[in-house]
Order: structure tokens, then C-alpha cells, then sequence
């Protein structure tokens, strides 16, 4: 895979994908975002925050993913890149089959791709101002834009107490890619449509990083 990492072109491959969920630094929304799951048919968690480990070939970089039936949808989330002991910062999307995640939310993570960004920005040049760092994502339905996700990574643990928490439970860091978390979506609901589209903006150095993707739907093997 390619990155581009102020300007210079990285080649790298991930050994290791992780996902870590319900990351957020605050616990009385956490528990509202459990309850609101919950409501849609996904169970609560045994602990927080929970860690998924998937195939590493799941990471793309590419424009377009396919999905089986229009039942999958993406969620915006930092990711961090630990390539050759550096760690890096970009922006992916938890891709994840919403029908499957009420029976197993790791196997419904496991069935999709999980896009990210090309470009990256070292994480020391951005770890004492993180918090500022805004993240939005929209999703094109139907032709329409429409804002799915607001906030800012203030929000999240850093990443320095996500790894933490990640080794502790035994988990190789070692080349890894790790998605740290997502926000709460706009509307209470999952949106389902033909385009992502995602971005971090860093106020204190104008710069942004910007995530899109279609899905594409395969044909249904039941439909004659």
C-alpha cells in the first residue's frame, strides 16, 4: 500500500488491523450511545472500550468497496499507523454489515473493508493540540449529501492511552493499523447510500485530510 506522508511517498502493509470501540472520554455519552445500540439490536459490551481484531488485508486505500445488499454503512474514525516503530495519524471508516453486527459485531466488521486515507500526518505533529482536531463525515444518498457525523477528537482517548490499553491486553502493536473510534451519528439512525465521504481538519495548521468511497452493491444470488 502507498501513503504519502508530507509529501514523500511510504510504502507499507499492516501485519496487524484493530478496531477499537466505544473509546469516548466521556462516559455519560458513552452509555447513552450503548443504550441507543442497543434499541437497534446491537448488544452492550462486556467491557470498555472493546478491541476487534480482523484480517489486515481488510485495509484499502481504494475508491470503491462492494458490499452484499445495501445494508452496510460507514462510520468516520481516526486511524493510527505504527510504520517501522513511527506512528502515523489518517482517516478511515469502519465499514460494517449492520444486519450481521446485531449477531456478532466482530464478524460483522470482518465481512467489509475498511477504507482509509492515503495521506497521513505524523502523530507528534499534531499529539499537543489533538484535541483540536475537528471530524466530520456525510453520506451521498440518493444523490443528496447529507452531514452523518460532527465533532472533534477531544471526544476520544489519544492515542497514546488507546495503545496502552491495547498491549495491556495482549495485542501486538508491532506494524498495526488501529481505527480509534467513532461519533455519534446526527440522526440517531444509519444511513445506506452509494457514497462516504469523510475529513479531519486541523484548525491550527489549516490542513485537512479528506476520505471518499463508493460502495458498490453485488448482484443478489437469490434475486432470479
Amino acid at each position: 500500500m502507498k501513503f504519502l506522508v508530507n509529501g514523500k511517498e511510504v510504502n507499507w502493509e499492516p501485519k496487524n488491523l484493530l478496531i477499537a470501540g466505544y473509546t469516548s472520554k466521556d462516559q455519560n455519552s458513552l452509555r447513552e450511545h450503548i443504550e441507543e445500540l442497543e434499541k437497534i439490536g446491537v448488544p452492550a459490551p462486556p467491557t470498555v472500550p472493546m478491541i476487534y481484531q480482523l484480517s489486515p488485508e481488510l485495509l484499502s486505500t481504494d475508491a470503491e468497496i462492494t458490499a452484499v445488499r445495501n445494508d452496510s454503512s460507514g462510520e468516520a474514525e481516526v486511524v493510527i499507523l505504527n510504520i517501522e516503530g513511527e506512528w502515523y495519524v489518517g482517516l478511515g471508516s469502519d465499514h460494517t454489515d449492520r444486519v450481521l453486527e446485531a449477531v456478532s459485531i466482530q464478524k460483522s466488521k470482518q465481512v467489509c473493508a475498511k477504507p482509509v486515507t492515503t495521506k497521513l500526518w505524523p502523530l507528534c505533529s499534531i499529539e499537543d493540540h489533538w484535541d483540536e482536531i475537528e471530524m466530520n463525515s456525510w453520506y451521498v444518498v440518493n444523490g443528496k449529501e447529507i452531514l452523518y457525523q460532527s465533532g472533534k477528537l477531544a471526544e476520544f482517548l489519544t492515542p497514546t492511552e488507546l495503545v496502552e490499553i491495547i498491549e495491556a491486553r495482549g495485542y501486538s502493536v508491532s506494524e498495526a493499523a488501529i481505527l480509534c473510534g467513532t461519533l455519534p451519528i446526527l440522526s440517531n439512525e444509519f444511513l445506506y447510500g452509494e457514497e462516504f465521504k469523510a475529513e479531519l481538519y486541523d484548525p491550527k495548521s489549516n490542513e485537512r485530510i479528506s476520505l471518499s468511497y463508493q460502495i458498490k452493491i453485488l448482484k443478489d444470488a437469490e434475486v432470479v
